[in-house]
């Protein structure tokens, strides 16, 4: 009689379909040299039992799990959850299986998080890690956690400091630059930057981009830029007080760190009568509504088109996992402004929507 209070063996597969405990673990591995009517008959029986390899045993026996674990800080924001679609595809390609771990913007769950990665004896990791700054040089990281153990890791969507670890990211700083340049050759001179975490290498770089870019097209006697810091924005959208944040209008254009607070910011501005971009121009990062097809139409700062982030992670890491003792590298993809309708020709300032 057979035990329902333990997990399905392969001994339990043996007793259900009268073979031994080896041959069935070599029908479950595809021994081409077992008869095709054994096999059949023995992956029935395990499909009876609800037999599942334990692939952790597997792996530690083969030193190879073919798991790779991304650790990711946001899972809410739309450019991750699609980033991470898109890498899932590219690593089964490959013959990868992919677990997603989720640090909820801790770091000190990253570490626990890439600890884990570790328990799971993974094959690599992906990491969005939560404070680059930190990442890069406190040595408890959860980049040096990993490294210690030999678990090839490649940084993804943003960069760190330290010099021997794989990062591929987009040109932050030439995508701050790209939209200064756009917005300020429309003819606007009036800014407001919503800034992004500032332990986000992402965010610095992406700011002084677009300083330099309205330092170098606008004219110095005519020009202003208002920045919010990202606790100011976060908290506003929070408490839902954005309106608040982002009027009086002072400015004829706004540029985001991200499109998740453009989109935030678009509803905003529309809930008090602005029209964009006839009122208020509007630009942010990641174009997730060039893929994201139901969303509305966003300008936006992204990876050229032909060179996918998820794709050039994943090639990174499967190069990592095969040769360990590669030169680092620091690939850094180029970027484009992808034009949704949300950026024009500036209008009179402080204009009122009864003005209209």
């Amino acid at each position: 009689m057979l035990n329902h209070k333990k997990r399905p063996t392969l001994s339990t597969v043996a007793q259900r379909c009268g073979y031994s405990v080896n041959t069935v673990s070599r029908a479950l591995r595809g021994d081409p040299k077992l008869p095709q009517a054994t096999v059949q008959k023995i992956k029935a029986a395990a499909d009876e039992t609800g037999y599942i390899p334990n692939r952790l045993a597997s792996s530690l026996r083969s030193h190879e799990s073919h798991v790779v674990a991304i650790i990711i800080e946001d899972i809410e924001n739309p450019h991750y959850s699609h980033l991470m679609a898109r890498i899932e595809q590219e690593l089964q390609i490959r013959g990868y299986n992919v677990i997603i771990l989720c640090n909820n913007k801790s770091l000190a769950s990253e570490k626990e998080l890439a600890a884990l990665a570790v328990s799971y004896s993974v094959s690599g990791v992906l990491l969005f890690p939560q404070d680059s700054v930190k990442t890069a040089n406190e040595g408890s990281s959860a980049v040096q956690l990993l490294q210690a153990n030999h678990i090839p890791v490649v940084i993804v969507d943003r960069s760190i400091r330290q010099q021997d670890i794989d990062c591929v990211r987009v040109d932050d700083e030439a995508g701050g630059y790209l939209a200064g340049k756009v917005l300020s050759q429309l003819g606007h001179r009036h800014f407001l930057f919503l800034a992004g975490p500032q332990n986000n290498t992402s965010q610095p770089l992406r700011q002084k981009g677009f300083l330099q870019a309205v330092s170098d097209y606008c004219p110095a006697t005519n020009r202003s830029v208002r920045i919010t810091e990202e606790n100011d924005c976060f908290a506003a959208i929070r408490s839902g007080q954005l309106a608040r944040l982002l009027t009086p209008r002072d400015y004829s254009a706004l540029v985001c760190f991200n499109d998740e607070v453009a989109y935030y910011c678009m509803q905003a501005l529309q809930d008090e009568g602005y029209r964009i971009p006839q009122d208020v121009s509007l630009c942010g990062f990641d174009s997730i509504g060039s893929d994201i097809r139901f969303l509305p139409r966003l300008s936006s700062i992204a990876h050229t088109k032909g060179y996918s982030i998820a794709e050039y992670a994943v090639k990174a890491l499967m190069n990592r996992i095969e040769h360990p003792a590669a030169a680092r590298q620091d690939i850094v993809l180029p970027v484009s402004y992808y034009d949704g309708g949300t950026c024009a020709g500036p209008v009179r300032l402080h204009r009122r929507p009864s003005d209209v």
